[in-house]
């Protein structure tokens, strides 16, 4: 058992290695002609209102239906369109931002008069209203090898944003949705429309969750940033961390080596942050389980060394680390 943990001061000396360039997203230009955004910014609008039929129906007294943005595009594999509605629930009076309660994506045929209902999913739920409706549950769920979430109450964005982009490159377009502080990616797979990703993600200072092609082979790479709470050091800043998940062919999996391998400058960060620390509580952060838990992970990930983890698996007291730590390193713990 390594009893000398790798020190990450030395580290600091690639400070003039350049970072790993990184692509935004876009759409194709033939994609983007052929998607129609609408954007309703009142819940009574008569072409948002109709979509709504598929909520229950008479709406419940004290509660509020606002239908927030329609796309249209073809996302399956007919030549017909069909078309994507963002629906809140909140309750009467809430006129602040963040105050809905339930958001649910619609899925229906694409008609003038009438929509048909295709497929109904409940994306986010933070109050539990006295109806039911008709949809496929989406869970939402930490990171990989983060162990907290947003709190219920967390102040979210009044308007939910969606994009249609063909993310895992069968050529039909997959539907991304923010809702502030998660992500969920809709896709049709296999005859039928699926959750293929979610995640809850907090960017603080850090860029937003952002899907993009790293090997330039024409699926994309989802990176979900978090900020990690330290509670070892009271006052102290939260630690950035960053998830990145490749298209499996079925679903999006962990794949954090190919991004921190690649990825000097965020690793120069998170060392950085741990040096400051250093300096200001001299040795103690040395004993300090959440910045030695994933300090270990970029460690593992960039070369396989396991300093940090064996420590973790010798004097941590979280469980949460000490099962991750075991199962990287394929321990007991």
């Amino acid at each position: 058992m390594k009893k000398n943990l790798l020190t990450p001061f030395f580290v600091l000396t690639i400070c003039f290695l350049q970072s790993v360039l990184t692509v935004n997203a876009e759409p194709s230009t033939s994609e983007k002609s052929d998607v129609q955004y609408q954007r309703f910014h009142y819940g009574y609008h008569p072409e948002g209102k109709k979509y709504q039929v598929f909520l229950p129906q008479p709406v419940p007294k004290g509660l509020y239906y606002s239908t927030q943005l329609k796309v249209t595009a073809n996302i399956d594999d007919t030549p017909k369109k069909e078309t994507v509605v963002i629906m809140t629930i909140s309750k009467s009076g809430n006129t602040l931002p963040g105050e809905w309660g339930q958001a649910y994506l619609l899925i229906s045929d694409h008609t003038e008069a009438i929509p048909k209902k295709i497929d109904l999913f409940k994306l986010f739920d933070t109050e539990i209203f006295p109806l039911e409706a008709q949809a496929k549950l989406i869970e939402l769920k930490s990171p990989d090898y983060v162990f907290t979430q947003p709190p219920k109450n967390a102040v979210k964005p009044k308007e939910i944003l969606c994009r249609l982009d063909d993310l895992t490159g069968d050529g039909i377009l997959d539907i991304w949705v923010e809702i502030g502080y998660a992500v969920v990616v809709i896709s049709f797979q296999n005859g039928e429309f699926k959750e293929i990703f979610n995640s809850y993600t907090i960017h603080g200072l850090l860029p937003a969750a952002e899907y993009v092609d790293l090997d330039d082979n024409g699926t994309y790479e989802i990176k979900i940033p978090y900020s990690i709470h330290i509670a070892e050091v009271p006052g102290s800043p939260h630690l950035p961390w960053m998830s990145l998940y490749e298209w499996d062919g079925n679903t999006y999996g962990l794949n954090n080596k190919k991004f921190y391998v690649e990825n000097n400058e965020f690793f120069i960060h998170l060392l950085s942050e741990y040096n400051y620390q250093m300096l200001q509580h001299g040795r103690f952060i040395k004993h300090c389980e959440t910045y030695n838990f994933y300090l270990g992970l970029v460690y593992y990930y960039r070369n396989g060394a396991s300093g940090y983890l064996e420590w973790i698996l010798e004097n941590a007291k979280n469980d949460n680390y000490i099962q991750a730590a075991s199962s990287l390193l394929n321990k007991a713990p």
